[in-house]
């Protein structure tokens, strides 16, 4: 009987465990990423009374007699089966589908998670709100076609934010060149050549230093395509000529300080020319939309205009088409028949632009974690990849090791961490816009409530009876 009341006390002592497993996956019913736990009995020793013997020529063989001592908590398991998701529209939120985990960097920690609810701090990390914890991945520089390396350089915590400038533009703006011209004519600009005729003709400015020159303002006067007039000029990179409004002169003789201040991007020589491809150039800034390039090898001067799009490129002699390619400004000139000698190094090409970087506008994140910027600068844009998100998969995951803060940790058999992008190698994808739900199941949590109460129930009982017949056998003294 002494035998009986043990066996129970184990299996009240289990049930109580298994009521704070249930427990547990009940207060987490609402934890993003959730993955709900399973408590397991398994059998205490047994004790032998009587050993099993072998059979004989004339007589069977008998099993042993044996007295079981109890239960034992066998293990408490994780339940990593797939919860559902959750749609709330925000970029930052992301869900895994299929085995996976976030790799996160908490205070140094290399840890792992299922909740993607993520969100930016005042830097621009890229992190979880709630503990601080970075989400870890490869960020490209400004060539976004370079192979992902998810153990060297580039690897480490995601950071960018909306301005960010793109990265092929960190030399923007560009100090432009500036020409002070004073009224006397010992100050004059000796490069420039002005032209007056009466007040009937418009006047004229030409510098060979202007040829092809981007960007070109004059302080205190608006630029204009045509008919200049009081106040306004117009300016033929082709040239390099400025033209005034009818009768317009310079200060006369006399005048002191600076009357007139130009300033322009000059032309420039190409960053290369393209070994395979003498028809393409890199350059360190973008073309505006529709802008003319001017390419001047010193005596003649060539003009391209925008093509429609790179195939249509050759159409036309004077088409150029220019792209952001491998972190770097790539400029097509036509290869039509009657196309010009293509700009060498030694050519000069200028064009006008907006001297002003393309900056961060937008980002969307692909099923691959694959994290892609739009950049404008308010008159053209781009597209660039900023950094890839890593995936960890595991070949057990049901053995890490629990965390505070919905995180996990490796064990000596969960494995090591396969890191890698998602949905590759077996690992999840990512949804974004949307949540992993906790995968517990409130119906098959108080079903199981009931069967453990049931059974806590059922080994008082057993003391209650061992105690009723222990008390029957002292009160046979008494009788």
């Amino acid at each position: 009987m002494m035998r009986s009341l043990y066996s129970a006390i184990s299996g009240l002592k289990n049930h109580q465990v298994k009521m704070d497993v249930i427990g547990d996956n009940v207060a987490n019913v609402n934890t993003l990423g959730f993955k709900r736990s399973r408590a397991n009995f398994s059998t205490m020793l047994s004790q032998t009374m009587k050993g099993a013997s072998s059979p004989s020529a004339t007589q069977g063989g008998t099993n042993a007699i044996q007295v079981g001592l109890g239960a034992v908590l066998g293990s408490i398991d994780k339940i990593m089966t797939q919860g559902s998701a959750q749609s709330t529209g925000k970029d930052t939120d992301l869900m895994l589908q299929g085995p996976g985990f976030f790799v996160m960097d908490n205070g140094g920690q290399i840890v792992y998670t299922r909740a993607g609810g993520f969100g930016f701090d005042r830097d621009g990390y890229l992190e979880d709100p709630s503990t601080g914890a970075r989400v870890q991945g490869y960020s490209w520089g400004a060539d976004d076609s370079t192979k992902v390396n998810w153990t060297g350089p580039g690897y480490g915590a995601i950071k960018f934010s909306l301005g960010d400038s793109l990265p092929q533009d960190k030399n923007m703006p560009i100090k432009p060149e500036k020409i002070q011209l004073n009224a006397t004519v010992d100050n004059w600009d000796d490069d420039i050549t002005y032209t007056y005729t009466d007040s009937d003709t418009p006047t004229t400015m030409q510098g060979d230093k202007l040829i092809g020159a981007g960007v070109l303002t004059i302080d205190g006067m608006t630029r204009v395509e045509s008919s200049p007039k009081s106040g306004q000029f117009t300016f033929d990179p082709e040239s390099g000529t400025i033209t005034f409004s009818e009768g317009y002169q310079r200060p006369t003789d006399g005048a002191s300080g600076t009357v007139m201040s130009i300033s322009y991007v000059a032309a420039s020589n190409p960053l290369t020319v393209d070994a395979n491809n003498p028809n393409k150039i890199t350059v360190d800034h973008m073309p505006s939309s529709g802008a003319k390039i001017y390419a001047s090898n010193g005596m003649d001067t060539s003009v391209y205009t925008m093509a429609p799009s790179l195939a249509e490129v050759n159409d036309s002699p004077n088409y150029y088409w220019a792209e952001n390619t491998n972190g770097k400004y790539t400029i097509t000139f036509s290869n039509h028949e009657n196309a010009p000698t293509p700009p060498t190094e030694d050519d000069t090409i200028g064009y006008d632009f907006l001297n002003l970087p393309r900056t961060l506008t937008s980002f969307s994140i692909d099923q691959t974690g694959i994290i892609t910027g739009v950049y404008s600068d308010g008159n053209t844009s781009a597209t660039q990849k900023i950094a890839q998100i890593a995936i960890a998969k595991f070949s057990n995951d049901a053995g890490l090791n629990k965390l505070g803060g919905n995180f996990y940790s490796t064990t000596n058999n969960s494995g090591d961490a396969d890191i890698g992008s998602a949905a590759e190698d077996g690992r999840a994808l990512i949804v974004p816009g949307a949540v992993e739900m906790s995968n517990v199941d409130l119906s098959q949590e108080f079903t199981d409530m009931i069967v453990t109460q049931r059974g806590f129930q059922a080994n008082s009982r057993v003391i209650t009876v061992s105690d009723s017949l222990l008390q029957e056998l002292i009160d046979l003294k008494r009788n």
